[in-house]
């Protein structure tokens, strides 16, 4: 669903070159950390039992669903859905088998970063929260982190409201249609200014010892903007 998305839609799409300072400043002026071009997150939406598919569709919570991927900007609009894979695939591998991980990972988008959760892997162009914060400049961190990363979660359930309140009883290639459409319909109400209505893990294509040397690059950057930001 993300090929979909960046071939027949103008409606959710990374920003550009030439917009990227507008998002950064945008994103900035949350919490004050710099470079944000994206907010990451995994949701799960509920589907029609797929009985004939197996348990690759039973989440950790105990029901079928797609674990869908969106990628939030600072309007709290979408710039990247990927709506494809069972509810019990774990958000890190989504994000690294999507093709906006995979530009990020090939440097398409420089020095800007993402935000994302501790589910996802610390790397120079993803931040997660600090897990056991020791100092002031760290707490603030994590505060600024959620505060920003609030967002998505605030896009993310009004888009599950004007989508549907039940989940989707269909087939699940059909229910990630219905996600891609109703992101691109939230994108356009959004702009318009309308009211309310067993895991898989990352890294199956890097060894351990490059996860390793990425996620020590990761935690150099992160506290770097720590130091600077937040000390």
């Amino acid at each position: 669903m993300d090929i979909l998305l960046r071939h027949a839609t103008d409606y959710i799409h990374m920003p550009s070159a030439r917009h990227e300072m507008e998002v950064h400043q945008g994103f900035h002026a949350i919490a004050c950390i710099p470079r944000i071009i994206g907010l990451v997150d995994g949701t799960l939406i509920p589907i029609a039992n797929p009985s004939a598919l197996g348990q690759a569709f039973v989440c950790h919570k105990g029901f079928t669903a797609i674990d869908v991927q969106v990628v939030v900007d600072h309007r709290g609009m979408f710039a990247d859905v990927v709506a494809k894979w069972p509810g019990s695939t774990h958000d890190s591998f989504v994000w690294a088998n999507s093709v906006v991980g995979q530009d990020t990972e090939r440097g398409v988008f420089g020095q800007s970063i993402f935000l994302g959760d501790s589910s996802y892997p610390l790397r120079t162009y993803l931040l997660s929260p600090v897990t056991n914060p020791t100092t002031q400049a760290e707490h603030n961190y994590n505060t600024a982190h959620i505060r920003t990363c609030s967002l998505v979660e605030h896009s993310v359930g009004r888009w599950k409201m004007r989508k549907s309140a039940g989940g989707l009883r269909m087939k699940p290639e059909r229910c990630g249609a219905v996600a891609v459409v109703t992101a691109m319909l939230h994108n356009i109400t959004v702009s318009g200014g309308a009211a309310l209505p067993e895991e898989e893990e990352e890294g199956v294509h890097n060894p351990p010892q490059l996860r390793d040397a990425l996620h020590a690059a990761g935690v150099q950057t992160r506290q770097q903007i720590i130091l600077t930001v937040f000390g």
